[in-house]
């Protein structure tokens, strides 16, 4: 259980890698220093890797709310990719209409290399 958060010197984004169990003071524990990383290096891109995460149906909304994004230091001109492998019959958790949601620049993939050209090109 945990996260590595990095910084792509390439393609200049911020990766939060988690494993494992997630809950809300983990998400807000990574938020902020990914955030704080950000603004350090200038950068408004963001990848959030739920790939090895264990996550709850619940979880979604801590990426789709718009108070909670900016709480977590995350600001309305940030570019942020989240990555969930999901099953099969829960496709409407990429739908941000079911979270009725405040924010507008952030989108999940179910791949890492969708998220990443999404974020780095606008793809």
């Amino acid at each position: 259980m945990g996260y590595v958060i990095d910084y792509n010197t390439d393609k200049k984004y911020i990766s939060i890698k988690v494993k494992g169990q997630l809950n809300f003071k983990m998400v807000e524990q990574y938020s902020v220093e990914a955030t704080k990383l950000a603004h350090k290096k200038i950068c408004h891109k963001y990848l959030i890797d739920h790939t090895e995460t264990k996550l709850d149906e619940g979880i979604y909304k801590l990426h789709t709310d718009g108070g909670a994004l900016e709480k977590f230091g995350f600001q309305s001109n940030d570019r942020i990719g989240i990555v969930i492998v999901r099953a099969k019959d829960s496709s409407h958790f990429f739908d941000k209409k079911v979270f009725d949601v405040n924010w507008s620049n952030f989108k999940y993939f179910d791949t890492v290399d969708k998220a990443i050209k999404w974020i780095v090109n606008g793809e």
